[in-house]
Formats: C-alpha cells, sequence, structure tokens
C-alpha cells in the first residue's frame, strides 16, 4: 500500500482531462474581464465606465484564488471518480485479469483487483477524495457567489459514482462518451467560467465542446483497449455497441471536429500564431489514431492526454499573447 501504488490508481495519465478543462474555462473568462475594461474614449466619463471597471478589479483580484479552487476541484473529483470505478469495476469482476503488474498484464493495474489494497480502503479513498473536492468547490461559490455550482457540483458527484456504481451504471450501457463530454466538457469548462467572470459566452461554450470531445478521446481509447474483456463480462461500453471499426471512426470523427473547433478559437484569438502554434502538434492526434489501429494502445493514451493539454496550453497563450 505504498504511496506510488496508489498515484497509479489514481490514473493520472487521464487527470489531462481535469486541467484542460478548467485551463479553458478560465481562459475564456479571463477573454471577458479584459472586456470589461474597456470604454468609450469621450468626456465627462459615463457612470458604467466606473462601474465596470471596479467589477473588473473585483473579478481580477480573486481570479487566481477562483481558479486554482477550480483546479482542486476538477482534480480531486476526477481522482475520487477513478478510486470509484476501481472499486466498483474490482467487486464486479469487470477488472480480471488486471491483478498483476502493468508490464505482466500489459494494462493498467487494478488496486481491487490486484488485492494490493482492500476494496472497502479504495472505497475510503474515493469518499475523501471526493470530500476534498467538495470542500474546495464550497470555497470557490463562496467567494465567487456562483451559487447555482452547488447543482452542477452535486450533479457530478452523483454521475462520478454512477459511472460504474449502482445497481444499473451508465457506463455499462454505452453512456460513458456522454457523461465524459458532459462533466468534463461542459461542467467543467462553463462552471469555471462563470465562477471568475459571472457568465458564459458563445467562446465559452465551443470551448467546453472542444474540451469534451478532448476528454472524449482519453476514454474512448481506453474502451478501445478494453473492447474484448468488456464484452466478455458484458460492459456494454459504446466501443462494444459499434465494434472496434465502428469505434475507431467514431474517435476519429470526435478528433476532426475538436480539432475544427480549437482552431478556430485559437485562430480568432491570436491570428495567425495560434493556428500555427497549435498546428505544430498535428502528429499528435495522428500518432493516437495510428498507434489505436495498431493496438499500441499506451502510446495512443498518452498522445490522447497530450492533445488535450496541447489544446488547453495553446489556447492560453492565445488568449494571453
Amino acid at each position: 500500500m505504498s504511496i506510488g501504488l496508489w498515484l497509479k490508481g489514481a490514473r493520472p495519465k487521464t487527470l489531462a482531462a481535469s486541467i484542460a478543462s478548467v485551463m479553458v474555462g478560465a481562459a475564456m473568462a479571463r477573454v471577458h474581464i479584459e472586456q470589461m475594461g474597456t470604454c468609450v474614449a469621450v468626456y465627462p466619463e459615463p457612470a458604467y465606465c466606473a462601474v465596470n471597471r471596479a467589477q473588473q478589479d473585483l473579478l481580477l483580484g480573486r481570479f487566481w484564488m477562483v481558479t486554482f479552487l477550480c483546479l482542486l476541484v476538477a482534480l480531486f473529483l476526477q481522482i475520487a471518480v477513478n478510486y470509484a470505478n476501481d472499486y466498483s469495476d474490482g467487486v464486479r469482476g469487470t477488472d480480471a485479469g488486471r491483478g498483476g503488474s502493468e508490464s505482466q498484464s500489459g494494462k493498467p493495474q487494478r488496486l481491487t483487483e490486484s488485492g494490493l489494497v482492500p476494496a472497502k480502503h479504495v472505497f475510503i479513498a474515493a469518499i475523501i477524495c471526493a470530500g476534498i473536492a467538495c470542500v474546495c468547490g464550497i470555497a470557490a461559490i463562496v467567494i465567487s457567489q456562483a451559487w447555482w455550482l452547488f447543482a452542477v457540483g452535486a450533479a457530478s458527484l452523483v454521475a462520478g459514482w454512477f459511472y460504474t456504481g449502482g445497481k444499473h451504471p451508465y457506463g455499462y450501457v454505452g453512456l460513458g462518451e456522454v457523461g465524459v463530454f458532459l462533466f468534463f466538457g461542459l461542467a467543467a469548462v462553463l462552471g469555471t467560467e462563470y465562477a471568475l467572470c459571472g457568465m458564459v459566452d458563445v467562446g465559452g461554450l465551443l470551448g467546453a465542446v472542444a474540451a469534451g470531445l478532448f476528454s472524449c478521446h482519453i476514454l474512448m481509447v481506453n474502451n478501445l483497449r478494453d473492447i474484448d474483456e468488456d464484452r466478455e463480462h458484458n460492459k456494454r461500453t459504446l466501443a462494444v455497441r459499434m465494434g472496434e471499426s465502428g469505434a475507431r471512426t467514431l474517435l476519429i470523427v470526435c478528433c476532426v471536429i475538436a480539432w475544427i473547433i480549437a482552431l478556430l478559437m485559437c485562430g480568432t484569438l491570436w491570428w495567425p500564431w495560434g493556428v500555427v502554434l497549435l498546428l505544430s502538434g498535428a502528429g499528435v492526434p495522428v500518432r493516437m489514431i495510428s498507434s489505436v489501429k495498431k493496438h499500441a494502445f499506451g502510446p495512443a493514451l498518452g498522445a490522447a492526454s497530450f492533445q488535450t493539454l496541447l489544446f488547453a496550453v495553446v489556447l492560453a497563450l492565445s488568449v494571453a499573447l
């Protein structure tokens, strides 16, 4: 029960989705906050200009604190979901064959199935991480006074548990990608944007769609890797339902849509260098798709995670520069 074992159980390769979503939401919020300071150059100055500047100063003063809290919420909530998934799949027997080391099985080792960690300890770890996410979320909501985010947080917790937990987990009927898109895309990005600037806009919505699709790539690669075992244990993921060929095609389609939106956003914010910088990583999705076709799922997962962060970093640079 070493720290390294727990870190592996947290599935660090998947955590890029949480980081990227918060970065995208923060970047789009920053755009709106900066625009608030723009006012007409007339004398006497309209009263609303002073009001806008005061609001801008307030939002800028708490920007980094709220961003950091949103990042902690997203990270610990995802780690909690990963532990809960480990626990639920382990007690169901879905993770059979992943009790050995990753080098032996060719797939990530699971804490519960391996027997190295008692199932109840994995469950408790999931609760602790969810609790930390709740505390950070409450702090962010109180500071930003974005009270409706309590409902978003509660929905995220419920969705995280019922992904593989409960009597009828939606991850077992092919809705896992829908959950990832909604909560790692729309909820995480738009929730962060709203907490930081008190509104959401078209730019934030586009960023949320792109971030959600990029996050789905990670799950799609995972499900393609596990397609045979999932079929055997009656886990009807989208990959199982569509078949390997259909799932690969869907991965390509989602990848193309995500990259089109990403290029549009980065080009609009910082022409032409946002596009140039993003296209410098165009080999990453190609490597992801080609690796999946070759059943080299380790490199494919790394590429899927990297392109998620690549989009967020280039978007943030496009906003800043």
